[in-house]
């Protein structure tokens, strides 16, 4: 006779049951009954794998990224063309998609909150838009206004492209009113990938510009890092790329002069705060550049070589995230794989496993994903929602049909960063000339999908068909304090805080990962057994930490910044006032915050109050519950003027120096 089929549902209520009796029953024994329900739990959900289903003429998406083309013709960066960039444009709540075409004018579809897109370019961009060979994009807000402009890359043109969102449906380009064109009106462009971040940590994006540029005699037109001049004229450029320290320009060798960077990406990658510069470029010239802060001689040193991650010889896409569950961000980087010869140096794929203190050790074979064969796009997406990062790449090249039907890659991951390949197995499979490649969740259906641009043909959208399977978690950052789409924060969430070493990690980033950029929100799968989220503790770029407690599984949430919220009630109060005050002058004893210590610096001090000030009377949408505390009056004005001398008399020099200093400069600078 059969075994009976087990449903999402009635193993979620065994387990639950379980749960339960561990108050009524020896724990050692109940935790082994529960262990072994949730191994047999997941044992069934490995069995309905999930695949993935080509939707993209379901979807409404047809277009032809420009006509085939000889690669190695001229300009040779045509033949890599292809991007594309996923975000809400209109904040409707469902992610839209723009792409670029090396052979027509751009297109903006519209997520029409049914599984299908509209062509809405017209009306966005105005009866003639732009047609000029485009290659990166990527959104970000650049003015904190609250909605994503666009920044887009050309080839064989006299400038980038910078598109300022109306809020209302329309854009304008102003990227030469702004700073951002790259141009000197004379040379032409061969631009590549882009990354925004807050490099600086002010509140703005700032943003770097990728080039594959071969050898020049002048020019401006190499990868430029450009400053956002921030509150005295948001969403306006500097050119810092000297001064900061990251010129790709090479000045020896017989490359001397050209700039071949691909895919930069800013990451937080040393666990300093500051993010840093990770770029992947051709010819064996990939850089990791260290965010030494504001207060260094230059704000980034090229620590590549220290680092180990210069093996590389044809780098082109990158992807980053904690592949093996330790807490800190690993990077993976997409090439040319060749036969290996004898004694030959190994070509193919990297995946450089973050062993801290700004090392790196190559762990590529071990984990299975040195061939990607002619590798482009990729990205890291838990496609399961099993709980650990996957890996998928795209490739292809027109190199004597050596790489002509290459498939894609779909790399399942163990827990551990080992991985084996699924792509034939579940759907991941396309053969075309596959350049750009995101990730994003069109159809609100709770799982990844995955979006591929080919090179001279129609592009591939794979919707995921079972990934939500499992249990899930999105969180959406709002910044207040922060750059408007919480751009560079850092996610930790703790599914159960009686296993605080089962944590997952996720740094909410707007890089591309060649050409191609993925949707802002953070995805977490959380397996077959998670009713809800003990903690999600959320490390901001301007140093705020906010913790969330019992957030329901199987939700998206969308998290305002929110300074001083130490009961992680969704309110910063009189109560929080009243924790500072408890916990002043102690050293910081939790790491769950609720002891005042708002910047996670192991003091509560004044520092802190100022935070909870900054926070006071505000109010976060993510649906917090801790406890049932009630409500206190709101501390008057006498209380506060009252703290305020306790910070200015009572406390220790220390932290009378960080209050001076904190009252001087921007929050950030510290």
């Amino acid at each position: 006779m059969a075994p009976p089929i087990m449903t999402n549902s009635l193993w979620t209520s065994i387990l639950t049951a379980l749960k339960s009796l561990q108050d009524r029953i020896p724990k050692l024994l109940a935790n082994a009954v529960l262990c072994l329900a949730q191994l047999v739990s997941i044992t069934r959900i490995a069995d309905a794998q999930p695949t993935f289903t080509n939707a993209t003429v379901q979807a409404g998406i047809s277009y032809f990224q420009g006509p085939p083309i000889d690669p190695l013709g001229t300009p040779e960066v045509t033949g890599m063309t292809g991007g594309a960039a996923a975000g809400d444009f209109d904040g409707d709540g469902w992610v839209d998609l723009f792409v670029t075409r090396s052979n027509d004018t751009d297109i903006l579809y519209r997520n029409l909150g049914n599984g299908q897109f509209a062509d809405v370019t017209t009306s966005a961009f105005g009866s003639s838009p732009l047609n000029v060979t485009t290659n990166g994009a990527a959104w970000g807000d650049i003015d904190n206004d609250g909605d994503l402009d666009l920044y887009v890359t050309t080839i064989g043109y006299n400038q980038h492209l910078l598109y300022i969102n109306a809020g209302d449906g329309t854009f304008s380009e102003q990227a030469v009113a702004r700073g951002a064109a790259v141009s000197d009106g004379a040379e032409l462009t061969n631009g590549t990938g882009i990354a925004l971040g807050d490099y600086d940590r002010d509140g703005y994006l700032d943003v770097f510009v990728g080039q594959w540029r071969p050898n020049v005699a002048s020019g401006p037109l190499q990868s430029r890092l450009l400053h956002n001049d921030g509150t005295n004229q948001p969403g306006n450029f500097s050119d810092t790329t000297d001064a900061a320290g990251v010129s790709l320009e090479l000045t020896s060798g017989p490359k001397a002069g050209g700039s071949y960077s691909f895919s930069p990406r800013f990451a937080d990658l040393d666990g300093d705060r500051n993010p840093d510069l990770a770029i992947t470029s051709d010819f064996g010239t990939s850089r990791l550049f260290w965010n030494e802060g504001p207060d260094a001689p230059t704000q980034f040193s090229d620590g590549t070589l220290a680092a180990g991650t210069n093996t590389g010889q044809n780098d082109m896409g990158s992807t980053i995230g904690d592949i093996d569950g330790d807490g800190k961000l690993d990077w993976f980087i997409t090439d040319i794989y060749r036969d290996p010869l004898a004694n030959a140096h190994p070509n193919g794929n990297r995946l450089f496993r973050n062993e801290g203190s700004r090392q790196f050790s190559d762990t590529t074979d071990a984990a299975g994903v040195r061939n990607g064969d002619w590798g482009w796009g990729t990205a890291m997406l838990d496609y399961d929602n099993d709980g650990d990062l996957d890996i998928t790449l795209t490739n292809g090249f027109i190199d004597g049909g050596q790489f002509l039907n290459d498939p894609m890659r779909l790399w399942d991951n163990d827990g551990t960063g080992q991985f084996t390949e699924i792509g034939a197995a579940t759907g991941v499979s396309d053969t075309g000339q596959g350049r750009g490649l995101l990730t994003f969740d069109y159809d609100h259906d709770s799982d990844l999908d995955i979006f591929v641009v080919n090179n001279g043909n129609q592009p591939v959208l794979l919707r995921n068909d079972g990934g939500n399977n499992n249990g899930f978690l999105r969180i959406r950052t709002v910044g207040t304090l922060s750059n408007r789409d919480g751009i560079g924060a850092l996610i930790q969430v703790t599914p159960d805080i009686q296993q605080p070493g089962e944590q997952m990690v996720w740094e909410v980033n707007a890089g591309t990962h060649y050409l191609a950029q993925s949707e802002f929100i953070a995805h977490f799968g959380l397996g077959s057994a998670v009713q809800s989220v003990d903690k999600v503790l959320i490390l901001w770029p301007s140093g705020v930490q906010q913790m969330l407690l019992n957030i329901p599984a199987d939700t998206l949430t969308s998290v305002v910044e929110l300074a001083g919220d130490f009961d992680a009630n969704g309110l910063t109060d009189g109560i929080d006032l009243n924790t500072w005050q408890a916990g002043f002058g102690q050293p910081s004893l939790a790491a769950a915050l609720g002891d005042g210590d708002a910047d996670g610096d192991g003091d509560v001090d004044g520092h802190d109050f100022l935070y909870w000030q900054m926070g006071y009377g505000g109010s976060a949408s993510a649906p917090a519950v801790v406890g049932n505390a009630t409500a206190v009056p709101e501390p008057s004005h006498f209380v506060l003027l009252g703290v305020c001398l306790l910070i200015l008399f009572g406390c220790r020099a220390r932290t009378i120096t960080r209050l001076t200093k904190f009252a001087t400069v921007p929050y950030f600078e510290r």
